[in-house]
């Protein structure tokens, strides 16, 4: 298996689909990240988090224009993979873009209160 393919996780649900991208990294979401979504996306942003680091990644991008719905769990894990980044070395941190979608208007309050938990990180692009 590949690097990449470490974070690609897909079923009929959700997909959290991960790509090299330059200098940095993507992960395109789609679907509805609900309690079945918890453990696959837990290990996808691990296995991202690791990428990054051994590969020196300054940037990582979370694309969540396709993702429909996200309960509170997802969110838990995105926040333990925000504080990952954080207890890195500053030289081994990296910055954070997270797209969302206008139409999901879900998006804009939750990605927002991600944010909050590393402002110095975490970028917000309102992409349609």
């Amino acid at each position: 298996m590949s690097d990449v393919a470490a974070f690609t996780h897909r079923d009929t649900e959700f997909s959290a689909i991960g790509q090299d991208s330059g200098d940095g990294l993507v992960l395109e979401l789609a679907g509805t990240a609900d309690a079945r979504a918890v453990e696959p996306l837990g290990r996808v942003l691990a296995a991202l988090h690791r990428h990054a680091i051994a590969n020196k990644s300054r940037t990582v991008t979370i694309d969540f224009r396709h993702a429909e719905f996200m309960n509170s769990s997802c969110f838990k894990a995105f926040v333990m993979w925000i504080t990952a980044v954080q207890d890195e070395p500053p030289d081994r941190q990296y910055k954070m873009t997270f797209l969302s979608n206008p139409q999901f208007h879900w998006q804009r309050r939750s990605l927002h209160a991600l944010a909050c938990f590393a402002a110095d990180l975490i970028s917000l692009d309102s992409a349609s």
